[in-house]
């Protein structure tokens, strides 16, 4: 593109003249005097002074000289200033023709500019593809890598996780092993030491069992024999008799079921008796009514005889010491309600029957403020002894 050049702008002009200034010490004294901000009453007084210089020289005529000066001065700088703008109008045309010429030329190279824009857009869009194109096949070859890259880190992790779920379980499994090998060692030898300590127990316990029945055994015997010497006969020309039943004796429950009869002696009911029943038993079970034990004769049930039970799976003892009169037949012994065994450690149910005057019997029952004949017999075992007798 071809472009005018620029004129130069340098302008012809002469050198300025040089204008006299015009001064005064005066008028300077009063300039300063305004610049420096001086007293009031001195600005005035040099305002003063000026009014005066200036009457001087109206009057002395230095004012025309002077303004014939000034006006050469200014006629030198008018002529200069004329000249001046002659130049500055010239070169103020030099101007209007360069940039005339510069809007020719530019309508000129607008056809080519705007070719060579289109040229540039052009090339830029191809290029523009081109980089565009090379973006996606990078792009594709870098997904392409990096996906392989993946596949092959998902394999080795997923090898790596299966061979180390492998290890893990195997190390499971083994330390499962081993623990319940050890949990089976403990309780095996837990199992032994209680098994020892258990037979330990049940030896000490038997041992002690085995003396503590002994120990009873030897007890009853003596207290057997002691009873034994307590019921030999007193009185001279009256029967006595002491009767023993060893067997072991099993019952299994009923309402008034006799047991045995306890001697084969049969009583008179003329005559009176002193009798004793001694006997040990042990109930295997309680039912919802008390079990009760009681001794019968032809009359019914002697009603002191009656004994109601109490407690369960424990040696207990049954001793009654009647005075009776008015019976007959032969003495039994009754129960009702009761489960258990007696004689169950080898012991025997005796039996002492005393035949005794009969002036020598006094039952009688205290009623509070006197005694009245008691009562002996009762039809069942339900009845109660609430009788003292004397």
């Amino acid at each position: 593109m071809n472009y005018p050049n620029l004129p130069n702008s340098a302008l012809e002009i002469d050198e300025q003249p040089q204008v006299k200034e015009i001064t005064n010490e005066l008028i300077k004294q009063l300039q300063n005097a305004l610049k420096s901000n001086a007293l009031f009453t001195e600005q005035v007084e040099l305002s003063l002074k000026g009014i005066v210089r200036i009457l001087e020289v109206l009057l002395s005529l230095d004012f025309f000289k002077n303004a014939n000066e000034i006006d050469s001065s200014l006629r030198n700088s008018i002529e200069w200033l004329n000249n001046a703008g002659e130049s500055l109008k010239s070169k103020m045309k030099e101007y209007e023709s360069f940039f005339s010429e510069f809007n020719t030329s530019m309508h000129a190279n607008e056809q080519e500019v705007t070719n060579t824009l289109n040229a540039n857009t052009e090339n830029i869009k191809s290029e523009v593809k081109k980089l565009e194109n090379q973006i996606i096949e990078t792009a594709t070859r870098l997904l392409t890598s990096y996906q392989i890259f993946l596949n092959q880190a998902k394999d080795s992790a997923t090898t790596q996780i299966n061979a180390d779920k492998t290890a893990s379980l195997e190390a499971l499994t083994q330390a499962k092993t081993q623990a319940i090998t050890n949990i089976n060692e403990a309780k095996e030898n837990a199992t032994t030491q209680i098994n020892a300590n258990k037979q330990e127990v049940l030896n000490n316990i038997t041992q002690e069992k085995q003396q503590a029945t002994s120990e009873i055994n030897e007890a009853k015997k003596t207290a057997f024999n002691e009873l034994l010497e307590t019921l030999k006969p007193k009185f001279s020309g009256l029967f006595v008799g002491a009767y023993y039943i060893r067997n072991v004796i099993y019952i299994m429950g009923g309402w008034e079921q006799k047991i045995k009869d306890l001697s084969d002696y049969t009583l008179e009911k003329s005559k009176k008796y002193e009798i004793e029943v001694f006997f040990q038993f042990v109930s295997a079970k309680i039912v919802e009514k008390d079990p009760v034990f009681g001794l019968k004769t032809n009359e019914g049930f002697l009603k002191e005889s009656i004994k109601k039970i109490t407690h369960k799976y424990v040696s207990q003892i049954y001793y009654k010491k009647l005075l009776v009169e008015n019976a007959s037949g032969i003495l039994s012994l009754y129960h009702g309600y009761f489960y258990g065994n007696i004689n169950y450690f080898n012991e025997a149910i005796i039996t002492s029957i005393k035949e005794i005057p009969n002036d020598t019997i006094i039952s009688k029952l205290s009623n509070g403020s006197d005694f009245s004949n008691t009562e002996t017999f009762v039809q069942n075992l339900n009845g109660t002894n609430n009788n003292t007798r004397s």
